[in-house]
Parts: structure tokens; C-alpha cells; sequence
């Protein structure tokens, strides 16, 4: 392991303890551990706290960071754009309207039986179906600026839509609606873990068995082509995992901004841009950013708890800020 990833390995391990260990549940530090090692002297309740509310908490975000992280990685690479990140294609529109539309227009029946996160995610998927159909042609590569063309008209039109929503909605049941779209970790469970982190294995996979073939998009989609690289399906094959790590993680968390975009330039500029090394690094950098940043939501205004994306936004504004410096310098 390469050392930027093995360093920020052992600072994830500490900052998952850390978010297991902290909140608005007084202990002592004995009481703290014993309860996480689950000896015959740990009091009970805090045993059920740290196993069944904060632990399955942090391994959420975890999971959604470095997907949401693995999944910009991606964007960016097959699109040319270092501004491109998971929620391009109108995944976190799709997934808002439909969310929103769900708590405020069906009734509680619907919601209760099918859940908001399934909801989400199936508008998550309209979204990005709509906007493969916008951008495809057959017979022809898909072009990476139609691909960002379409993605911001389906957002667009999306966002209108819930805008519509909140706007005539009962205004009882707006103030939950906002609360999902700013994002949160409250009520995770491990029911909600399994499958983002099946996912998670299976694209994490896929990128490092296809780590060259990520390297030699780099190039140009031309170049790509004449070392043997089929653009066109590998393409649509990236948008579609893509797809599913963006929507799982809507669906787990809510809106999450900026972890897509931000920590692959992070992770680039301390691992470089060959992706067999710079996926394992921005995995990791995509977990311990949200992690750390759901643990401060926890405890800042304790016992209220801040939105994920309100204080993720705050600390992210700089970063980007240098981000577009860069962008606006290379062109």
C-alpha cells in the first residue's frame, strides 16, 4: 500500500472510532469501551447505542463517501471534466423530486411500505435513464459535452419539479422534506448497509480491474480507440455504475454535495493521476471526509444535530473555490 493511502487508512480507523465513540450519550471512557467490546460489564444501553445507532451510522457514511468519491473519480475521467461530478446526469434531482413528492403527495401507506430511500432511488434512475436517452445516438460515441448538456437540462427540469412541490405542499410535512434533501445519517441502520456496500465492492472492482483502461481515456477518446479501447460501451458501462453508487447513496443519506467533486483532485494531488493508484486513496479520503464531517454534525450544536450537507457545503466552498482557480488557469 502506498503510503498517502496507508496514512490515511490509519486516520479513517481513527476517525470511525471516534464517530462510535462520541455523542450526546455521557460515559466514561471504560464504559465507552467495554460497551464497543461487548464485555459482560458494559451497561447496556450504551452497548445498544454504540452497536445498533452510531456503528451502523459511520459505516453508512463511510460506504456513501468513498462512493460517492470512487463514483466522481470515474466522471471525470470518462467525461474530461474535473468539474464533473455523480450527481451530473440529474441523479440527485431525479432522486429529490421523487423523495419530495413522495412525503408531501402519497399517502403514508405508500411511503411506509415502499420507503422514501427506494422512492429516491427509482427517481435517481429516471433521471439518469432520461438522460441517456437525451444524449445517445446510435452508432455514434457518445460526446462527453452532450452528456453534460443533457445532464443539466434533466436537473434543471427536476428541480423545477420540486421547487413545484414544496412550493404547494402542506407545509407541515415540507419541514421533513427539507430535512431529506439536506442529507443525514439519523435512523441508519444495518439494514440500510448491505446493499451500498455490495455495490460499493462490485464498481470498486470493476474500476481496479479496468484501472488501465481508465488511464488510457486520459488520453483523448481518439487515442483511447487506437489502443484497442472500446469508448463507446465502456462509457454507458461507467454511467451505470455511476448510476447505482450515486443513487444507493442518495438513497442511504439524502443529498450529499461536493464529496464527488472535491476528493478526486485531492486524492490526485497526492497520489498522482494513474488511477491503479488513485482509486484506493480517494476511497479512503471519500470516507474519512464524511465521516468526520456527519461526527461534527453530531456534536457542534449538540443535542441538535446540523444537516450533512449544510456543514459539508461550508467546508467544501474553499477547495472548490482553488478548484475552479485551476480549472480557469488550464484553459
Amino acid at each position: 500500500m502506498r503510503r498517502p493511502t496507508f496514512i490515511t487508512t490509519l486516520v479513517l480507523a481513527l476517525a470511525i472510532l471516534a464517530g462510535v465513540f462520541f455523542g450526546t450519550a455521557e460515559a466514561s471512557w471504560s464504559d465507552r469501551w467495554a460497551a464497543l467490546m461487548r464485555t459482560a460489564d458494559a451497561p447496556r444501553s450504551l452497548s445498544l447505542i454504540l452497536w445498533e445507532w452510531r456503528l451502523p451510522r459511520v459505516l453508512a457514511v463511510a460506504t456513501v463517501g468513498a462512493s460517492l468519491a470512487l463514483a466522481g473519480v470515474m466522471m471525470q475521467t470518462v467525461l474530461h471534466n474535473p468539474l464533473a461530478d455523480p450527481y451530473l446526469m440529474g441523479l440527485s434531482s431525479g432522486a429529490s423530486a421523487a423523495a419530495v413528492g413522495a412525503i408531501l403527495w402519497l399517502p403514508p401507506w405508500v411511503a411506509a411500505t415502499m420507503g422514501v430511500p427506494l422512492i429516491a432511488f427509482l427517481g435517481a434512475l429516471l433521471a439518469f435513464s432520461l438522460t441517456l436517452g437525451l444524449s445517445f445516438r446510435r452508432g455514434a460515441i457518445m460526446a462527453p459535452l452532450v452528456v453534460i448538456l443533457a445532464g443539466v437540462a434533466v436537473s434543471l427540469m427536476f428541480q423545477s419539479l420540486t421547487a413545484f412541490f414544496l412550493y404547494v405542499g402542506d407545509p407541515r410535512a415540507t419541514r421533513s422534506a427539507l430535512g431529506w434533501l439536506m442529507g443525514t445519517a439519523a435512523g441508519t441502520g444495518w439494514r440500510d448497509l448491505w446493499l451500498p456496500v455490495a455495490a460499493l465492492a462490485i464498481v470498486t472492482l470493476f474500476a481496479g480491474v479496468r484501472a488501465q483502461t481508465l488511464d488510457a481515456l486520459l488520453l483523448g477518446d481518439e487515442r483511447a480507440m487506437a489502443l484497442g479501447v472500446p469508448v463507446r460501451r465502456f462509457r454507458l458501462i461507467v454511467f451505470g455504475a455511476v448510476a447505482l453508487l450515486a443513487g444507493l447513496s442518495v438513497a442511504t443519506v439524502g443529498i450529499v454535495g461536493f464529496v464527488g467533486l472535491i476528493v478526486p483532485h485531492m486524492a490526485r494531488l497526492l497520489a498522482g493521476g494513474r488511477h491503479r493508484a488513485l482509486i484506493p486513496l480517494a476511497l479512503v479520503l471519500g470516507a474519512l471526509v464524511l465521516v468526520v464531517v456527519d461526527l461534527l454534525c453530531r456534536v457542534v450544536l449538540a443535542p441538535e444535530e446540523m444537516p450533512l450537507g449544510v456543514l459539508l457545503a461550508i467546508f467544501a466552498a474553499p477547495p472548490f473555490i482553488l478548484i475552479l482557480r485551476r480549472v480557469r488557469h488550464a484553459f
